[in-house]
C-alpha cells in the first residue's frame, strides 16, 4: 500500500493515527499484540479510504465505516460463532479466543445487529 508504519506513544486517548499527507500510520508500541494488530488494521483501512476518496465523509462517518471494516477484516464468522458457543457470548473470553480486542468484537456485534435488523425490516 505504500504506507509507512512508525511507532508513536500516545497519551492514552488513542492507539494510533493515520497521516494522509505523509502516508504514515502511527501505532503505539506499548500495546498488547491484539491491540497492535487491531490498530494497524484500523489505520490501514483509513489509508485505503483516503486512497479511495472517502475522505469526503464526515469524521464520524469515516470512523464508523473504518471500525466496521476493521471488525469484518479481522473476524471470521465461523470462528466467531464457535467462540460465542464456547464462551456463552462473554466478550472478553471471546475476544481472547479470536485474538482481537473487545472493542473490535463489539463493533462486529453492532454490525451483526444492524444487519439482522435491516433484514427483518
Amino acid at each position: 500500500m505504500g504506507v509507512l508504519i512508525e511507532d508513536k506513544t500516545f497519551d492514552g486517548s488513542q492507539c494510533g493515527e493515520y497521516d494522509p499527507d505523509t502516508r504514515t500510520a502511527f501505532i503505539d508500541p506499548t500495546m498488547s499484540m491484539e491491540q497492535l494488530v487491531c490498530t494497524l488494521q484500523h489505520e490501514l483501512i483509513h489509508a485505503k479510504h483516503f486512497d479511495d476518496g472517502l475522505r469526503l465523509l464526515s469524521r464520524e462517518k469515516e470512523e464508523r465505516l473504518t471500525r466496521k471494516e476493521t471488525a469484518l477484516a479481522l473476524i471470521n464468522p465461523v470462528e466467531y460463532m464457535h467462540a460465542e458457543d464456547l464462551y456463552g457470548g462473554e466478550p472478553y473470553a471471546m475476544a481472547q479466543e479470536l485474538g482481537i480486542t473487545v472493542s473490535v468484537l463489539q463493533d462486529y456485534r453492532h454490525w451483526l445487529h444492524d444487519n439482522i435488523s435491516a433484514q427483518a425490516a
